[in-house]
């Protein structure tokens, strides 16, 4: 029986009598026409059976796009002739089958049915091996920098412990992305990872979120409910944002850290909880400590280990292997043969200045697949700003270097020296602008720059640079 499989049929090839004698097994049948192959790429199916004149032509590329799709249904193509010739390159193309389209109803079924049947257990697997693809591991992390890898050495020893971490970084770096690959490498994997955005909620919300509560604590609580401290037992609780907490909420989460439990919202019994605790923030914590906006006794608490993921503008070197590695990671999600991209164009990429770190890198590189004519991404699929930035900083540092370096001199340089000399020197020169139009507010700073104040006081700090002189 075929109960609950899905198949899509060309009705220009394939008989009513096929169609019912899989409906008779139990299977859910969809039809469709050349005129509306669109629905293959709007549906989730097990099973397509279509004719090759219902494909778009080139029909190899026409295979590979459809079996490349995210849940990629079993094809099984009719071919009006020289059927054996086109098997091998339709099955090395993603196909099942490669069938004539003068085959008997009868025999045509059954072998759809056992097609079916190992398309439901491949499927079966990959529901198991589900883990190793949408959970990230730490290995997922590209360190080809001297920056990222200082980082994940660091990260690689507290994997194994229960100690509370704070992860800092700007926004987009993967801050939860390394909370959950963290939990995903400890002894606590085998249970929840509980993940809560503190600056998405209002207050009462909130501790509602964190806490749980009892039926009737405040209007609206028909039922109790649990809250992410008592979903996340035995597991892991990531706090993102946690510098958005209210005070009243913090002495709360403070006395979960130090006395493993808490209380419902509308209850006077306590609960214990066996959690890990991981926070994020892209604030400057400390600076909260010393404006009264947080608590020291929490910031101690939480911040026993602290991780700064390095922004993507200080690890050009990861790009190009993290582009690749995105490129072939989005292909089969997206639906697209995309599988290159052009020296010129990933030059591009490495020379931008990237405010919106790996997740802006992300949208860009699908943007660009799905815009894509061929297989590989040129700079005409790339966004202006990004091709705009190029131009304008080869131009900048042109000026730089013939400037600070004298006419000749840097010639006889290596390019290693060559480049860290002219990113100081922007770098500084960027800084000292940004101060002297924020009258030297590092806060200002820091929010034109997109990066938090602690990060500014650090590149003053390396530059020499006083903010009090603006």
């Amino acid at each position: 029986m075929l109960v609950k499989v899905s198949i899509l049929v060309s009705c220009d090839k394939t008989s009513l009598k096929l169609c019912e004698m899989l409906r008779e097994q139990g299977a859910i049948v969809y039809e469709f026409s050349k005129a509306d192959i669109s629905k293959i790429f709007q549906g989730e199916y097990d099973l397509v059976v279509i004719s090759e004149d219902c494909l778009q032509e080139p029909v190899i590329e026409s295979i590979k796009l459809i079996s490349n799709l995210p849940n990629a249904p079993s094809l099984v193509v009719f071919a009006e002739s020289e059927v054996e010739k086109k098997q091998a390159k339709y099955v090395s193309a993603g196909c099942a089958a490669t069938l004539s389209s003068n085959i008997q109803d009868e025999i045509l079924c059954e072998a759809l049915k056992a097609i079916l049947k190992k398309h439901v257990a491949f499927q079966n697997e990959l529901i198991g091996k589900k883990r190793l693809i949408d959970e990230p591991r730490l290995s997922d992390f590209v360190s080809q920098s001297d920056s990222m890898q200082i980082f994940m050495d660091l990260a690689k020893r507290v994997v194994k412990s229960d100690t509370s971490i704070l992860i800092l970084g700007e926004t987009g770096v993967g801050k939860e992305r390394l909370a959950l690959a963290i939990h995903g490498e400890s002894k606590r994997k085998p249970f929840p990872f509980i993940a809560l955005n503190c600056a998405a909620l209002p207050d009462a919300l909130l501790e509602s979120e964190l806490f749980g509560h009892e039926k009737g604590a405040f209007t609206g609580a028909f039922k109790s409910r649990k809250g992410a401290f008592e979903l996340a037992h035995q597991g892991t609780i990531f706090l993102d944002e946690i510098g958005d907490m209210p005070l009243h909420l913090q002495a709360k989460l403070l006395r979960v850290l130090q006395g493993k439990e808490f209380q419902k919202v509308g209850s006077e019994k306590s609960m214990k909880v066996d959690v890990r605790i991981m926070a994020a923030t892209n604030r400057d914590l400390w600076a909260e400590v010393e404006k009264g906006n947080f608590r020291k006794d929490l910031y101690y608490r939480i911040c026993v280990v602290s991780l700064t993921i390095p922004p993507l503008s200080e690890r050009k070197d990861d790009i190009p292997e993290l582009v690749h590695s995105y490129i072939e990671y989005l292909a089969p999600r997206i639906g697209v043969t995309v599988d290159s991209i052009t020296d010129q164009a990933l030059n591009s990429l490495v020379e931008y200045s990237w405010p919106g770190n790996v997740r802006e890198l992300i949208n860009i590189l699908e943007r660009a697949m799905l815009l894509c004519d061929s297989s590989t991404i040129t700079g005409n699929e790339l966004p202006e700003e990004i091709l705009q930035t190029k131009m304008s900083d080869c131009n900048e540092i042109l000026n730089l270097i013939n400037k600070s370096m004298g006419s000749g001199e840097w010639m006889e340089k290596p390019w290693k020296d060559v480049r860290k000399y002219i990113l100081e020197h922007c770098e500084k020169l960027y800084i000292e602008n940004l101060l002297e139009k924020s009258n030297g507010n590092v806060e200002i700073v820091a929010e034109k720059a997109g990066i938090s104040s602690r990060a500014v006081y650090y590149k003053l700090k390396t530059y020499g640079i006083s903010a009090k002189s603006y």
